[in-house]
């Protein structure tokens, strides 16, 4: 990914705005989807910081994704996932794959290990579990990560390609 001559707020609001339409499979719903879940990009992160967050993902009632690179913003990044599930209990999926159908659409959420399920946003855009992953056989599974991970970098190759300047979120603003 060529993220050269961004400053360190573009990219985090470029690589936000690329999660925020993996997602939803289309672009532009970025600000409907801030209020069920707030993506965060930045360094990796231990996962007792993660769990610093479950009391506030509790109270707000708004999930975070977080995303992080290697310092030289190789490679697939990490995606850990801090939600309140169906039993009013804040979780935290430290390491989830994206996972995009054939069909391309909305990118699911598949986190490593058994018996997880997957997370995917409904119509609603908010986030949903689902007690299967909706894929079967290992095949299929790394074919639906490798099409995930391609459109991620294809949707940020088109922004940096089209030069517009993204607006940074709200809290990326205010941080900066």
């Amino acid at each position: 990914m060529n993220m050269i001559e961004r400053t360190p707020e573009q990219q985090a609001a470029n690589l936000i705005t690329a999660t925020g339409h993996l997602l939803t499979g289309s672009p532009g719903q970025q600000a409907n989807l801030d209020d069920n879940l707030g993506i965060i990009v930045g360094p990796p992160i231990h996962p007792l910081n993660l769990l610093h967050w479950t009391n506030w993902v509790r109270n707000s009632r708004q999930d975070i994704l977080h995303i992080s690179f290697r310092e030289d913003w190789a490679g697939v990044p990490n995606v850990a996932l801090v939600f309140v599930d169906d039993d009013d209990c804040a979780v935290v999926a430290e390491h989830c794959w994206l996972w995009l159908p054939q069909s391309g659409g909305r990118c699911w959420l598949i986190p490593h290990g058994e018996g997880w399920g997957a997370y995917r946003l409904d119509a609603d855009l908010k986030l949903r579990h689902h007690p299967r992953a909706p894929v079967r056989g290992e095949k299929a599974r790394q074919d639906g990560y490798m099409r995930a991970y391609r459109r991620f970098a294809d949707i940020l190759e088109e922004q940096s390609a089209s030069g517009f300047e993204l607006p940074l979120p709200d809290q990326l603003r205010t941080a900066a």
